[in-house]
């Protein structure tokens, strides 16, 4: 597979092509299967529609089988064996912010081309670029770091969101909680939540469906992720209890975090398979053969899942999903769109439910579907993030 490098020739070539626009930054690779990266590929879709530019600029690109000219990739590939250990997260940041300073500046030269870093794990080399080159920036998927710290560290981080929040320009976030917050430190600093949306799915005729296929998807160097995946490897012995036949497909990388689990009996005796990061194509086939997408969340995480939850029921799964699966969004209701259990057992039952009598629950799914059509894609939530960029440029030009 090509790796997708960024030597200063690229970089120089990116520049030129685009002279104005957005510059993502991320300390995650893209493209990929998890939250994050769905949300650049999104807000990437919707810029394009609107006639703007964009290059993410990302430690790695592993996701794609063709060069693509919309990402520069530094070529950090090994980074993803840091984030096995806190002191490893730290040193991965440090290292990615360092390498992308030069590639964010050289990207960044022209005049009409705007900086947007993607959560506050990126934000470090956006803020260097804004202070030395002047340019405007949008911290967006903002999600504070100290929010649920609760080491001596929390006093550090705390003053970190801070002064990153205070460096940055424009906020966009899915979250709430940091719109609340962020209006309460600075009542004057711009935001706006900006859902997080799925693409369009075109419906194609109706293949065979594999009753007893699930399926968890998410980056693995996310604790809540990690968490989840215990969780289904639980749901998978409690499943076997119940002599239910099923086989739960786990996508998303990096492959070194879902080692450990490979010596995990369901795993040896093939119940649970573990697929690391796949190409998207790879992904969609996966879900055209499954039934139910799990969302094995029983306590407050960080929102990722939320874009996952999205997903399936834009391919016309059922999502089974615990109580923190789909956050905060009210239009979104257990029973009509998907299924809640309030801890595994339930959720064992539903699977099981499901797998004796599909049919059943074929509205569910098909409800689900719809509601993402109507209300979810990205062009419908993305205009409020449009409104932010087109407005920055215009002041941009007008200051220039």
């Amino acid at each position: 597979m090509r790796l997708q490098r960024a030597p200063a020739s690229r970089v120089k070539r990116l520049s030129n092509r685009v002279s104005r626009g957005i510059l993502f930054v991320s300390y995650a690779e893209h493209p990929g299967a998890f939250g994050l990266s769905r949300r650049i590929a999104g807000l990437q879709s919707a810029l394009s529609q609107s006639g703007i530019p964009s290059v993410v600029l990302c430690p790695v690109s592993r996701g794609t089988e063709k060069p693509d000219d919309r990402i520069a990739d530094l070529g950090l590939a090994f980074l993803g064996s840091l984030w096995n250990s806190s002191l490893g997260r730290m040193v991965a940041l440090l290292v990615f912010s360092f390498v992308a300073i030069p590639s964010i500046m050289g990207l960044s030269s022209r005049r009409g081309l705007i900086i947007q870093y993607e959560s506050l794990y990126s934000a470090f080399p956006a803020i260097v670029a804004k202070i030395l080159l002047r340019k405007r920036v949008i911290g967006d998927e903002v999600i504070l770091m100290s929010r649920d710290t609760r080491s001596p560290l929390r006093y550090v981080l705390h003053a970190l969101d801070r002064f990153l929040i205070r460096m940055t320009d424009y906020i966009t976030t899915s979250s709430s909680s940091t719109d609340t917050l962020v209006r309460k430190w600075f009542p004057n600093k711009p935001i706006s939540i900006v859902p997080n949306g799925v693409a369009q799915i075109e419906r194609e005729s109706p293949g065979p469906r594999d009753v007893h296929e699930l399926i968890f998807v998410g980056s693995l160097s996310s604790p809540d992720n990690r968490i989840a995946v215990e969780n289904v490897l639980t749901l998978a012995q409690l499943l076997e209890r119940k002599g239910i036949r099923f086989h739960i497909c786990v996508v998303g990388g990096p492959w070194s975090y879902a080692v450990p689990y490979l010596r995990n009996e369901m795993v040896r005796r093939g119940r649970v398979t573990f697929k690391g990061t796949i190409h998207d194509h790879e992904l969609q086939e996966l879900y055209r053969r499954t039934s139910i997408g799990l969302l094995p969340f029983f306590t407050p995480s960080y929102g990722g899942q939320r874009i996952k939850g999205l997903e399936y029921l834009a391919h016309e799964l059922l999502v089974i999903s615990g109580p923190f699966g789909f956050g905060w969004l009210p239009e979104i209701e257990s029973g009509t769109q998907y299924l809640e259990a309030t801890n595994l057992e339930e959720m064992s039952d539903l699977v099981a439910g499901f797998v004796s009598s599909p049919a059943a629950y074929s509205r569910i799914a098909a409800a689900g579907r719809e509601l993402i059509q109507r209300r979810f894609s990205w062009e419908v939530v993305s205009r409020p993030y449009l409104d932010v960029v087109v407005g920055l440029m215009e002041s941009s030009r007008s200051t220039g």
